[in-house]
């Protein structure tokens, strides 16, 4: 996928969530998918894989990572649950993290 394409997933995310502040930055990233940095408000998504996955996984992993902006928590409490179960029902999120795992596996296995 283009890295157009994928901050345009960015900004529709950003929009939805009804944040404001942030950026998105598309780098390579050895060990991780993606993060959120709350000192500089940027979302960190790994170059690595985005051709790899499909539109609907990247958008679930930057409403993730933009959800823990948003509910000012870096860990997967009730307040993440919460929000994330207004976008994602917890079957939705199963099937979507059991798909990204998949993707990522039989590409580095």
């Amino acid at each position: 996928m283009e890295r157009k394409q994928v901050i345009r997933i960015f900004r529709s995310v950003v929009k939805e969530l009804g944040i404001e502040g942030v950026k998105i930055r598309i780098t390579p990233m050895k060990r991780k998918v993606a993060s959120f940095s709350f000192k500089t408000k940027t979302l960190r998504l790994n170059s690595n894989i985005i051709d790899l996955l499909n539109e609907e996984q990247l958008k679930f992993i930057i409403f993730h990572e933009l959800i823990h902006f948003k509910v000012r928590d870096v860990n997967h409490g009730s307040k993440f649950h919460e929000e994330l179960e207004k976008y994602y029902d917890k079957e939705k999120t199963e099937q979507i993290e059991l798909e990204i795992i998949k993707s990522l596996i039989s590409t580095f296995s």
